[in-house]
């Protein structure tokens, strides 16, 4: 059927291997329309939600520009995760369980969550990757980056803004400043959020019949930290977890999710039209990542 997921995975190497200064793995969610599946979308909510996958979008339009110039100072690795939310006999459906790639079992609470759920195993993918590149004694410094237009909660935080989320060494290295600094430069800002323990606590089991919760049951609208706590749970059904500052610096694994549900637009309805589509984040990306 026309609407199964596809996983799409793009490569760039830099045409000067000896001038590469680090190594990205980039996640993009490419839910290409969501009705929010089995826990519908009801009155005007599911209008727009064709813009769903423009995390995925600008992770390609980031690597297309890449190419476009043959950037000298970055590989990128790069996997977008395409999907239709919707209803149907194969839906998602609440209290349900599925084990993901790295073996953690998840409670479904919200099949309108499905935006962590499509990233989550990329970034375990791109998690295995780094682990085995540093074992055959690849130094170059790696960084995994989620792009995706996730909650309404960081429109409701910050406005048309974009904002980034980051694990404990993405903060310690400034991964996240250096987005909110190449962002105001090139007109793309975003703000720097910061995850704390209750946004782990709000998604831990409470059970012995699963390992993480992928949500609560409410909009992300009426959830206190509402775009912080779904980079807690990435982070800890994709594995991340246990590349943390904790676990040392030779197994540390920097982390930022970057929501552009507010900058992925420019927040004007033309009459009764969708927004114009701003191409966040690209120009962040592209100045954050690119050598001056």
């Amino acid at each position: 059927p026309s609407t199964w997921p596809c996983v799409v995975k793009l490569e760039y190497r830099s045409p000067a291997p000896a001038e590469v200064k680090e190594h990205l793995y980039l996640v993009g969610k490419g839910v290409t329309y969501d009705t929010g599946g089995i826990t519908i979308k009801i009155g005007a909510a599911m209008r727009g939600m064709s813009r769903d996958k423009l995390g995925a979008c600008g992770v390609a339009g980031f690597v297309l520009a890449t190419g476009l110039i043959q950037e000298r100072s970055v590989d990128l690795s790069c996997i977008l995760a395409f999907e239709r939310n919707s209803i149907g006999p194969n839906a998602l459906l609440p209290d349900e369980v599925v084990v993901s790639r790295a073996g953690v079992r998840v409670l479904i609470n919200d099949t309108d969550a499905e935006g962590r759920l499509v990233m989550t195993d990329p970034v375990a993918e791109c998690r295995e990757r780094i682990v085995a590149a540093r074992a055959q004694g690849d130094s170059k410094p790696a960084a995994i980056y989620t792009a995706a237009t996730l909650t309404g909660h960081v429109i409701r935080a910050y406005g048309w803004y974009g904002a980034t989320v980051a694990n404990g060494p993405a903060r310690k290295g400034g991964f996240d400043r250096r987005l909110a600094v190449s962002g105001l430069a090139y007109g793309d800002p975003f703000e720097n959020s910061i995850m704390r323990r209750e946004d782990y606590s709000l998604v831990a089991s409470k059970t012995d019949r699963e390992d993480v919760y992928q949500s609560n049951a409410h909009p992300s609208t009426q959830t206190d930290r509402g775009h912080q706590y779904p980079a807690a749970f990435i982070i800890r059904a994709s594995g991340l977890d246990k590349h943390s500052l904790g676990a040392g610096l030779e197994a540390a694994i920097p982390f930022v999710h970057v929501d552009i549900a507010g900058s992925a637009e420019d927040g004007v309805e033309p009459g009764l039209g969708l927004c114009a589509i701003t191409g966040s984040p690209v120009a962040t990306f592209a100045g954050a990542f690119w050598s001056k």
